[in-house]
């Protein structure tokens, strides 16, 4: 089984027991490793955000013995991937070496990983901890303050929310008119996903092949994972109303059967979008892409 078909079936069987994996966040903010304290990018965050424990940090097997500690009896690990992107030299002397001119840029490796919430005798890291409800609220707004080339936001009265590409313009329903302020960022941030596809910013309309409703459907999960990689960042929840549980999980699954490739590919692009939010991606980089 290669790396698409595992990420693929893992998330399709999530949405089979009528669950939106990357709907679950944390409050403390975007997974970590333990020995590095770099954050998990893309796929491993949706790959992590379906285990369901509570702290951010994770571990390998080594790394809890080297500290001095122990995963629990019967714990199992979470699988996450990564890729090496070959250099130029690497792939002269690989051609060299098989002949070959049809390389892959990149090849990708896995590590198995535990949360501490399944290791004994390590201590949670100071940050491991739930954002207090004012802070993730002020933090969400921080996000979007700092998103370069903003497009117009339009609050309206309605029951509905969009992103306009013609007109650059997200609607929006007042914040009043939500459950929660968590639930009106959350959304806010969906749209604002879609609107880094724009033209002006990172260009994604229109480079996705096939018919209309596998654009929509990688586009919609381009502004799915972006939502929830931000809502994770700043440590808010992205609920999962019974509008989401039915139509949408179907239209998802199907896309994902059609297509293995479609969950890494949007996640990457997701990635993108939420670093382009919070200003790692500059204007410039992103118009001369």
């Amino acid at each position: 089984m290669n790396i698409y078909t595992s990420v693929t079936e893992r998330i399709l069987k999530k949405l089979e027991e009528g669950v939106i994996p990357w709907r679950k966040t944390w409050s403390t903010g975007l997974p970590k490793s333990l020995s590095t304290g770099k954050e998990y990018r893309g796929m491993n965050i949706l790959l992590l955000a379906l285990t369901g424990f509570t702290s951010r940090y994770w571990v390998t097997y080594r790394e809890v013995l080297r500290l001095g500690g122990h995963v629990r009896l019967g714990e199992k690990g979470t699988t996450v991937f990564f890729w090496h992107w070959r250099t130029a030299e690497d792939l002269q002397k690989l051609r060299q070496k098989t002949g070959r001119d049809n390389l892959a840029p990149c090849t990708s490796f896995t590590s198995v990983v535990f949360n501490l919430d399944q290791v004994e005798d390590i201590a949670r890291i100071e940050d491991d901890v739930p954002n207090r409800r004012n802070q993730r609220l002020a933090a969400a707004d921080q996000v979007y303050e700092i998103m370069p080339d903003k497009p117009d936001i339009f609050h309206t009265r309605t029951s509905g929310h969009a992103y306009s590409p013609n007109g650059d313009q997200v609607t929006m329903p007042h914040l009043s008119q939500f459950e929660t302020a968590d639930e009106y960022y959350a959304t806010l941030f969906h749209e604002l996903v879609h609107a880094t596809g724009h033209s002006t910013r990172l260009k994604r309309f229109g480079e996705v092949e096939g018919n209309r409703f596998e654009q929509y459907s990688f586009e919609e999960l381009v502004a799915e994972f972006g939502a929830a990689f931000l809502c994770a960042f700043v440590g808010i929840e992205n609920p999962s109303t019974e509008a989401l549980q039915a139509s949408y999980i179907e239209g998802w699954a199907k896309a994902l059967h059609n297509d293995s490739h479609l969950v890494i590919q949007a996640a990457s692009a997701a990635q993108r979008a939420a670093d382009f939010i919070r200003g790692k991606v500059m204007l410039q980089e992103a118009k001369a892409a």
